[in-house]
């Protein structure tokens, strides 16, 4: 990207003082009322989504509506996941199902201004390149259109399928995204590493992150672990990050018993 291209980008990023130590934070993914009920009293974040066996499409507006009745009263807000699903959609987690396409970039617009509608305080977009790369022009126009409706933006875990994780900070980082979420690996898998294997490329992540902050200005975009967090390992991704993003599920389901555990580690 030439250098003029990139200061049009820089002009929808953050400008903000350095900020204080963030407090710890935990984004707990839902797809139905149930759930966000039950996790809503321990998370500081829900992600709404449609179907979570398939890692989540972009909910119907009427659950998050619901969703976000349901966190009054709790330190919770709500996130809409913006992954659109139509007829002839890609669904496998790769690169290609991520790609920009006219309509694809149109129907995220349009989710966006649902989501505002029905009561989310934040959405999570991603929109790639064909060979991998964040799509710049696209998010742009995603977190223009979104901060209209006052909106926090996040990346989705689609950061795994960058092919240059340093690239894409830097990208992230202009672009202005709050936050992303990241298991650490190459892809979807997050078996396909080790824990400790995993925690090394977070790490890096986080000091990536730190050193554009620094560079541009502003504070660091917030790197959140993800995929495979447990109260059992949570310590351990808490050394890097003040910010988890965790399903607690066991057998398909949101378990108090792993929400309990959590809660207690990030105290």
């Amino acid at each position: 990207m030439h250098r003029g291209a990139r200061s049009r980008y820089l002009g929808v990023m953050r400008n903000a003082p350095d900020a204080p130590i963030a407090p710890r934070t935990l984004e707990i993914p839902i797809d139905s009322i149930e759930g966000a009920r039950l996790a809503a009293p321990f998370a500081t974040r829900l992600e709404v989504c449609r179907d979570l066996s398939t890692e989540g499409w972009t909910p119907e507006m009427e659950l998050v509506r619901q969703c976000r009745d349901a966190v009054e009263g709790t330190q919770a807000t709500i996130v809409a996941m913006i992954r659109p699903e139509f007829p002839g959609c890609r669904r496998e987690l790769d690169v290609a199902a991520f790609a920009t396409t006219p309509k694809l970039l149109d129907l995220c617009l349009r989710e966006i201004e649902a989501a505002a509608a029905a009561g989310a305080h934040s959405v999570g977009v991603s929109l790639l390149t064909p060979d991998g790369f964040v799509d710049m022009e696209a998010n742009a126009r995603l977190i223009a259109h979104a901060r209209g409706f006052g909106l926090v933006v996040a990346f989705l875990r689609t950061y795994d399928l960058l092919v240059d994780r340093a690239r894409g900070m830097r990208d992230l980082s202009a672009l202005g995204f709050t936050r992303f979420i990241t298991a650490g690996v190459l892809g979807w898998d997050a078996s396909v590493a080790t824990l400790d294997e995993r925690i090394r490329v977070v790490a890096r992540d986080v000091e990536n992150a730190r050193v554009e902050g620094a560079r541009l200005g502003q504070p660091p975009i917030e790197v959140i672990p993800g995929g495979g967090v447990r109260g059992s390992n949570a310590r351990r991704w808490l050394a890097l990050s003040p910010h988890l993003h965790a399903s607690c599920r066991r057998d398909g389901l949101i378990a108090r018993a792993e929400l309990e555990h959590l809660r207690d580690e990030m105290r």
